[in-house]
C-alpha cells in the first residue's frame, strides 16, 4: 500500500476494506500521520460507538467525538480501519486508556489542513 504498509482486503464486519493511520518520520523530517487506504466509511452506529462524527469541508470524515460508553475497538469497527495507531495518534504510545466522553479523535489526519502530529517521545 505504501509506506511499506499492507491493508487488509477485508475489513471488520461489513466492511469490504479496512483503512488504517499510518505514522511514520523519514529521517531527520517531521513525524507524519495520515490515512492509508480508502476514505473512511461511517457504518452506523452501535454499540459503544454512539459518538457524533465530525466532517472536513471537502465532506470526508475527519474527526469523531466520543460519547460515553465508548470502546476503541468498535468505533474502529464503525468506520472500516484498523484502529491500532489511534491511542499513539492521540499522545498514549502504550495504548489508550480509557476513553473519556467529549474526546475528540482525529481519524483522517489529512481532512484536516493544520493536523501536526507530536510524537510522544523525546526527539
Amino acid at each position: 500500500m505504501g509506506d511499506g504498509v499492507m491493508i487488509p482486503a477485508g475489513g471488520p464486519g461489513d466492511c469490504a476494506t479496512t483503512s488504517l493511520v499510518n505514522i511514520t518520520k523519514e529521517g531527520d523530517g517531521p513525524w507524519i500521520a495520515k490515512l492509508l487506504g480508502p476514505d473512511l466509511v461511517d457504518m452506523g452506529e452501535r454499540e459503544f460507538a454512539h459518538g457524533e462524527v465530525g466532517y472536513a469541508d471537502d465532506g470526508r470524515i475527519a474527526t469523531y467525538t466520543v460519547a460515553p460508553g465508548d470502546a476503541l475497538y468498535a468505533i474502529s469497527d464503525r468506520f472500516c480501519m484498523n484502529g491500532g495507531q489511534l491511542p499513539r495518534l492521540h499522545g498514549n504510545p502504550e495504548g489508550y486508556g480509557a476513553l473519556q466522553p467529549g474526546d475528540v479523535l482525529v481519524l483522517n489526519p489529512g481532512a484536516i489542513p493544520d493536523f501536526v502530529y507530536v510524537s510522544p517521545y523525546a526527539e
